[in-house]
């Protein structure tokens, strides 16, 4: 039977990454989550960027908005405020969130998603100023604020935009990877429990396509 990856997917395999660091390491655990996080986020702001610049775009928040990698595949209940030039969003449902629920990880939520968008933002275009005014972890909603999100001219992409779930999860299996085994003299043995503990959620074949993201150059589009 095939299976399919979706935000829940990538949202438990962050929450393992959290788990299995702080459990070994404790706040330097938690440290270095937060910095393989920083780090995945920018790249995939970096490929959003190199996207609309291909396209002839400024790397305003329209193009962001336009060139984002993902797309829901959970119902999503949201709000959103526009007053010219900032545009800001509530939303009132995240797979996110709700995973981190089942795995008794709030805490994890609040720390990834802390530091997830601004990081997106900031591999983008530093320039841009983002704000999380809240988040749905400890709030009625997720709050954030893209200031001039409504200045320039409408943007159409000119090719694909979205990328799969699987490749997400391969994005964060790999920086997470990557960074941990440079960091720590341990981190082998944090990457094996990850990889059981996603295989037992999950089974072997869903970590084995995960696996095969190991080649990819996460900084070019």
């Amino acid at each position: 039977m095939s299976f399919t990856f979706t935000e829940k997917t990538h949202a438990y395999l962050i929450g393992l990454f959290y788990k299995n660091l702080k459990e070994a390491h404790g706040q330097r655990g938690v440290d270095i989550f937060v910095k393989c996080t920083q780090k995945m986020a920018e790249q995939r702001g970096a490929r959003m960027a190199l996207r609309a610049l291909r396209d002839g775009y400024p790397l305003n928040f329209k193009a962001y908005t336009a060139y984002g990698e993902w797309d829901s595949s959970f119902p999503r209940r949201s709000e959103v405020v526009e007053q010219y030039p900032d545009r800001e969003t509530k939303s009132f449902l995240c797979a996110w969130h709700d995973t981190f629920v089942e795995m008794d990880l709030l805490e994890c939520g609040m720390v990834y998603c802390k530091e997830i968008d601004r990081s997106i933002v900031r591999g983008y275009n530093p320039d841009l100023v983002f704000e999380l005014k809240s988040y749905l972890h400890d709030s009625p909603c997720c709050d954030m604020l893209f200031k001039g999100a409504l200045e320039g001219d409408d943007v159409t992409p000119k090719g694909p935009t979205k990328k799969p779930w699987d490749y997400h999860c391969g994005h964060v299996y790999k920086t997470y990877r990557e960074n941990i085994l440079a960091i720590l003299d341990d981190g082998m043995d944090i990457m094996n429990q990850v990889d059981a503990q996603f295989a037992q959620a999950f089974g072997q074949a869903p970590l084995s396509v995960v696996h095969t993201f190991m080649d990819t150059n996460f900084n070019l589009i």
